[in-house]
């Protein structure tokens, strides 16, 4: 979600380009804003604290370790134990400038993107970096520098669980730029595939092609790639400046592209159910594109359309809510953070833990592979994620 001055700005050109005003066919949400505190004054039974700092969790393939960054647009990488609410910080024994975004592997290690060159966030550019980093290779124990890939990286990446294959995002659209309204109407929006292939501790990026670009959603979508669906060779994106932002889904061995959502309010995907069956979703029902305090929602795969509320943060005055969900191997929970609206995008204000179950919902229960292998080292099998009580880490 852009930070609001930025907003502003992309609002005017939607609204212009897209011949409707912001207000059409929006849905609702009348708790919005009522309640004074913060979300963490009345959790549910089913949803915990875990760290009281920390942004875009992400799962480590057995289950036992979430990674995450302690600050945004760029930050360290920390990884966390949620049995003990012990956190590492992982990035500190060398010299970097940040990352946005850090995804585990299938074999345990790390996949990052972070700016090597360039100016770092100021106060002037709260976001100098966040649109200008290059790909790297993270690997386990996380004692040597990541490896660069040699491929430039835009806002999210996806990896599978199932394959070494993985997916990012090729654009020049900054948001920071003052003609934004050139770069979002002439510039480029592009989802890219590749594999990772290790050579010893070596690794590098083969077979690489095109999924798809913002021609074959409209002429001025924005694509964000954000999960593999397991069962399938489905791609999960974001289509933003599409009817508000739109939960869409690329077929890599047909080419074809479906719409999930098909709603006129904001919508961003987030993680696949490890079972392919539905999406997390941050869900925004007051706006067609400019996008406020969000909450998080499950969205089946299957065209039903079936909306199910997840989170209620946004009944919170000052801007609290929910945001970047990531559902554990065995899909009996997920992980997302506290967010709170400010001038830097998907800044965190700490991470919780919902469980599925404990909701009086089915979990995902996984689709069977087996462990994905490295010439040095086995991935370790999944297991059962084990849930702390209403603990909070410190740094």
């Amino acid at each position: 979600m852009p930070p609001l001055p930025l907003v502003a700005i992309l609002g005017v050109v939607l609204s212009v380009l897209l011949g409707a005003p912001a207000s059409a066919q929006l849905l609702g949400d009348p708790d919005r804003g009522t309640l004074d505190g913060t979300p963490l004054d009345d959790l549910p039974p089913h949803i915990d604290v875990l760290t009281d700092f920390g942004l875009r969790p992400d799962w480590s393939p057995d289950g036992d370790r979430i990674v995450f960054l302690d600050r945004a647009p760029l930050g360290d990488v920390y990884q966390l134990d949620p049995a003990t609410g012990v956190t590492r910080r992982l990035t500190g024994g060398f010299e970097h400038m940040g990352f946005s975004r850090a995804h585990y592997l299938p074999t345990g290690d790390l996949l990052l993107c972070g700016p090597t060159s360039g100016p770092l966030p100021s106060d002037t550019r709260p976001e100098a970096g966040r649109f200008t980093g290059v790909m790297s290779a993270f690997l386990a124990p996380f004692d040597e520098p990541p490896q660069p890939l040699g491929i430039s990286c835009w806002e999210g990446l996806a990896s599978s669980d199932a394959s070494l294959r993985i997916a990012w995002n090729r654009s020049d659209i900054d948001y920071t730029d003052p003609d934004l309204a050139d770069r979002v109407v002439f510039g480029i929006s592009e989802i890219w595939t590749g594999e990772l292939r290790y050579e010893g501790e070596r690794v590098s990026v083969v077979n690489v092609a095109r999924a798809i670009d913002r021609t074959a959603v409209s002429p001025i979508a924005v694509l964000e790639v954000q999960d593999f669906r397991a069962g399938t060779d489905e791609l999960i994106f974001t289509a933003y400046a599409h009817e508000g932002g739109e939960v869409m889904g690329v077929d890599l061995s047909t080419g074809v592209v479906r719409n999930y959502s098909q709603s006129s309010v904001y919508e961003e995907a987030e993680s696949v159910a490890p079972d392919g069956a539905w999406v997390l979703v941050e869900r925004d029902l007051e706006s067609n594109a400019i996008p406020g305090p969000l909450d998080i929602w499950r969205l089946p795969l299957d065209g039903s359309e079936a909306w199910d509320r997840l989170t209620h943060f946004n009944r919170y005055r000052g801007g609290w809510y929910a945001s970047n969900p990531a559902v554990s191997p065995d899909g009996t929970h997920f992980a997302f953070q506290l967010s709170i609206d400010g001038d830097v995008e998907g800044e965190g204000r700490g991470l919780l833990l919902f469980d599925i179950e404990g909701s009086g919902r089915e979990p995902a229960r996984p689709i069977g592979i087996g462990p994905i292998r490295r010439t040095f080292r086995e991935a370790g099998p999944r297991c059962a994620v084990r849930v702390p009580r209403r603990s909070s880490s410190g740094r």
